[in-house]
């Protein structure tokens, strides 16, 4: 009897709990049925489950313009006020912007025409390992022939500025290309990207195009230069083969612009013969190092020149004009002046008001019928090609 009455009480409450559960199910379908239908994740974002106020609030643009009463119109502040307030107040948004470098402000500049050689010449290149070096047929070379010439009139002073390490940024590389003057020269970097596109886009604007040549690093156990520098533990051969991979791009090239880092007795045996390897090859060499172990080699004949002004670590705008203001002193008293600097926003900005300051060059009769009696800023840009001697 008693064990009746255990299976009875084992099945009620069985029952019990299939009740209980069938009862939950039930709750459960009904709660996700009473459930709004959002319309989008942003809906569900927003609203909790129990309608409850907003979590966020996002607020979306009008899609359509508003349009402006006459009196708004009428009453709003012209482009001069706008500019004059930003003027008096430099913490205005407007004057913020006005003083961020930004290239896009150079515009197009003008009188831009396509050096004759866009593809180097056949009697000018010679193939070895997949490269196109450059070389001498004994009657031209590179640095002459991919060059310009510029004419400068009497009581002008010779200005050429050199824009190196170019071509990491190709957008950047655009503007600086479109919105400099043609007598600007242009330096490209070995690790640029497309750099054969960019060289040729260069020349088509009259740009002449060289190629940066990297030393060791000043601090050669922290940081390195990449494995298309000269390198202070490599072999002859191995910096031999790393020039030629920087100056065998497929497009013309005059030759390189050495930049800042290690040229003393540590390496000086291997830079002489990898100098003398471009003299023989019909190329110039522009030493923008900071100290003067470059130019303390004697190659013989080798078509050379050492920049006065190097733009580089310091590029404020007041460090900037000093390097101008230095390299127009340089420029009176010697007649000449060759600058090399970084392709920084800042700096290019402050090259480009500079040269816009130059004085046009007049003729004689021209001054004296303009009643100009005499030159306030005698300074005449030119390619670098023009400023080297051997």
């Amino acid at each position: 009897m008693i064990e009746t009455l255990r299976q009875k009480q084992t099945l009620f409450l069985v029952i019990l709990l299939t009740l209980a559960g069938m009862a939950g199910l039930g709750y459960l379908f009904a709660s996700k049925k009473s459930e709004p239908v959002y319309l989008s994740k942003i809906d569900r974002i927003m609203y909790d489950t129990h309608n409850k106020s907003p979590k966020y609030i996002i607020t979306l643009p009008d899609r359509v313009k508003k349009q402006e009463t006459p009196e708004k119109v009428k009453n709003a502040p012209t482009q001069e006020a706008q500019a004059e307030a930003a003027s008096e107040n430099p913490h205005s948004l407007e004057a913020v912007l006005s003083r961020i470098p930004n290239l896009g402000k150079l515009g197009d500049a003008d009188g831009q025409k396509p050096l004759p050689d866009i593809q180097p010449r056949d009697n000018l290149v010679e193939e070895k390992n997949g490269l196109l070096l450059p070389k001498t047929d004994g009657k031209e070379r590179p640095w002459e022939t991919y060059g310009r010439k510029v004419q400068v009139m009497p009581r002008f002073n010779r200005v050429a500025v050199v824009i190196a390490n170019l071509g990491a940024n190709p957008a950047h590389a655009r503007l600086i290309n479109k919105g400099l003057p043609a007598e600007v020269s242009f330096s490209f970097s070995p690790y640029a990207p497309v750099l054969e596109k960019q060289l040729a886009e260069a020349r088509t604007e009259g740009h002449e195009t060289y190629m940066d040549f990297l030393l060791p690093s000043e601090d050669y156990l922290k940081s390195d230069s990449g494995p298309l520098s000269m390198s202070l533990t490599a072999s002859l051969d191995e910096n031999r083969s790393r020039l030629e991979k920087v100056i065998g791009a497929k497009v013309p090239s005059g030759g390189i612009i050495v930049r800042s880092g290690v040229a003393d007795e540590s390496n000086a045996e291997q830079l002489a013969t990898l100098m003398q390897e471009l003299k023989n090859r019909g190329l110039l060499v522009i030493d923008s190092v900071n100290h003067d172990g470059l130019a303390q080699l004697k190659i013989d004949r080798l078509v050379r020149a050492k920049a006065d002004i190097v733009i580089e670590n310091d590029y404020s705008r007041q460090s900037t004009e000093e390097k101008l203001q230095q390299a127009e002193q340089i420029a009176r008293d010697k007649g000449r002046v060759i600058i090399v600097t970084e392709p920084k926003p800042v700096v290019v900005l402050a090259l480009s008001e500079w040269i816009k300051s130059f004085s046009p060059q007049l003729s004689y009769e021209e001054m004296k019928e303009k009643n100009i009696s005499e030159i306030a800023n005698p300074f005449a840009l030119v390619p670098v090609s023009n400023l080297v001697a051997e």
